[in-house]
């Protein structure tokens, strides 16, 4: 992304200051470089493409980038290459004209600084989706690539939405509204976080589908892509689902679930 954009983010030269009789002089050290820390490389890449980013869900799609701040849900991807590590993040937010928009991002939890959230962490029970080797594809291609039965690009996107609100179900939708972490997958929330997401896909549904029920219901715009980074507002922020009660117990059978049509 980075040198798509022109954006440097190589590491800043490490200054040496010296003191002599001719008074203080400033020289770079041996050729070395410090590397940006996250927050720097944050700032350049808001410098160079924060505007467009920050009006993305204002516009109509296709967005490339998108930026917000508010609830972030996360859960494991068990589909794909990154299957041991892959991580998913739902997004919910609104529109300034009020249409609801989702976003759907997909990373490694070989990111997570610390290893805050583990893949032990989350439970392996309930349901998965069949849809796994589509979404893999999408990303791994970035959007550009899409040969499965799911071959229209709404269709696709309800999937991953289907995944982000519903894998790990292991009873009624209903038993587990509001209680995410009575799902298998899912890992964590938080509160008032900030998120700047690269865009894969960027669709909006058809007014004549039919209407989606559930935790579904609502949808009208769905993006699908990886997180660039995203910052809770403080550690404390984060609610692990694994200190939670209630959690369901391990080595569920897996089923799976009619596909979404």
């Amino acid at each position: 992304m980075a040198s798509d954009y022109g954006i440097k983010l190589d590491g800043q030269p490490n200054w040496t200051l010296k003191a002599g009789f001719q008074g203080i002089g400033v020289e770079v050290g041996n050729g070395s470089r410090r590397e940006l820390t996250r927050r720097e490389k944050a700032r350049k890449i808001e410098k160079h493409i924060g505007g467009q980013a920050a009006s993305a869900l204002d516009k109509p799609p296709r967005a490339r980038f998108a930026q917000g701040a508010g609830r972030i849900h996360i859960a494991r991807f068990i589909g794909g290459p990154e299957r041991d590590k892959g991580a998913m993040f739902h997004i919910r937010t609104t529109s300034s004209a009020g249409q609801q928009i989702d976003l759907v991002l997909f990373g490694s939890m070989d990111n997570f600084p610390g290893r805050v959230l583990r893949p032990a962490d989350a439970v392996e029970a309930g349901w998965y989706s069949s849809a796994w080797h589509a979404i893999a594809e999408l990303l791994e291609s970035r959007g550009t690539r899409n040969t499965s039965q799911w071959d229209d690009p709404e269709l696709l996107s309800l999937e991953a939405l289907n995944i982000a609100l519903n894998q790990g179900s292991i009873s009624t939708e209903q038993e587990h509204e509001d209680r995410p972490w009575t799902r298998g997958y899912t890992l964590a929330h938080a509160d008032d976080s900030e998120w700047f997401a690269q865009v894969y896909t960027d669709v909006l549904l058809t007014e004549t589908r039919r209407p989606l029920s559930g935790n579904m219901h609502g949808a009208q715009r769905i993006i699908v892509g990886a997180p660039v980074w995203i910052r809770t507002a403080s550690p404390a922020s984060l609610i692990r689902y694994a200190r939670l009660p209630d959690r369901p117990a391990g080595d569920t059978p897996r089923r799976r679930l009619p596909f979404l049509r």
